[in-house]
């Protein structure tokens, strides 16, 4: 999750009319990594079972610090050129917030109030407020009508706030700076369990490939009964929805819930060799939470593949010329990917 969140902002877009204003604003940030991709030839040759089997055990028997963190999900750009110093302050901001009392930005103790604001002053002063106002909605959260705050009590003027406040709904904190709203997620680590020894593999990489050739020829698709899903699914795209479905390009399938969510795997097959991942919660895939891996890239020697156990651990292996890594996710009881570490 940590990872250059610049990398990732260009992850797969399912809307295929979006318009050029929306390309410097309203632009959302998926918490996973996504590199550069470009038209491809041949995909990559996958681990076996056998040593997706070993990677578990190794990793499984590992120790993590599982503590909660806010991770920055999306941001509204209105700036009249680009503004990357900006975003880049707020993609390295650590945050932490004690109750309604306290918020900790980069270390920096700052004393703070919970409380509503009326919604006339945002959309009398706030140009990233419609933006806003929207993208919550979406995601069940209603601040036309009252707007959560937290109240700065000390006096000093914080450079990461707007009239001396913060937009906080205990789940999203908004930070604004030099013309962009950043909005960060309080992500669940915590209490959320660890990878089990006792999993078995699910689906890979080279599963899939399988099967986009031939319907549940894999293994794995017959045994987890993991079938092409032929439906249109609604996809969250910052504060817009947009349909998604086998006809835009994407091959999907339906894997066996985790913690009551389904996950849904989507496959690119238009000019480039990329697999999604999601969770399917509130009746919609998020553009925000998912999990990108390019088996190819043609400006490098980068070579990506994934496997998912049914533990809801899923494993993303990465080639760099002779250099071999490994990422490790989980899925929350908040049907969130967080990365183990």
């Amino acid at each position: 999750m940590k990872k250059n969140i610049v990398l990732i902002i260009t992850s797969v877009l399912f809307f295929v009319g979006c318009s050029e204003a929306q390309r410097k604003t309203e632009r959302p940030m998926p918490k996973v990594r996504k590199r550069a991709a470009a038209p491809l030839v041949q995909p990559v040759s996958d681990k076996t079972a056998a040593d997706w089997n070993t990677i578990h055990r190794t990793y499984a028997a590992k120790k993590y610090q599982l503590k909660d963190s806010w991770e920055l999900v999306s941001y509204h750009d209105y700036s009249v050129t680009g503004n990357e110093n900006s975003l880049e302050e707020l993609q390295n901001m650590k945050i932490q917030i004690i109750g309604d009392s306290i918020l900790y930005l980069n270390g920096k103790k700052i004393k703070v109030c919970r409380t509503d604001r009326n919604p006339f002053m945002y959309e009398r002063d706030a140009l990233y407020y419609p933006y806003l106002k929207d993208y919550f909605a979406l995601r069940g959260i209603n601040i036309s009508k009252s707007v959560p705050v937290l109240l700065i009590q000390s006096s000093a003027n914080e450079i990461y706030s707007d009239m001396l406040e913060y937009i906080y709904t205990g789940e999203y904190l908004v930070l604004y700076h030099n013309n962009i709203a950043g909005i960060f997620k309080h992500v669940r680590r915590s209490g959320q369990g660890l990878p089990s020894l006792d999993a078995k593999l699910e689906y890979t990489q080279a599963d899939m490939y399988k099967d986009v050739k031939k319907e549940m020829s894999s293994k794995r698709a017959r045994e987890y009964n993991i079938r092409p899903y032929k439906g249109e699914l609604k996809s969250y795209w910052g504060d817009r929805v947009s349909l998604a479905n086998s006809s835009g390009g994407f091959y999907f399938v339906k894997l066996p819930n985790y913690k009551s969510f389904p996950i849904f795997v989507a496959y690119n097959i238009n000019d480039d060799d990329e697999f999604i991942i999601y969770t399917y919660k509130n009746g919609m895939i998020d553009e925000e939470n998912s999990i990108n891996i390019l088996a190819f890239s043609s400006y490098n020697d980068t070579k990506e593949d994934f496997a998912i156990f049914t533990d809801g651990t899923i494993y993303v292996r990465t080639v760099e010329g002779k250099k071999t890594s490994i990422d490790v996710y989980r899925i929350n009881d908040d049907g969130d990917f967080y990365r183990l570490e």
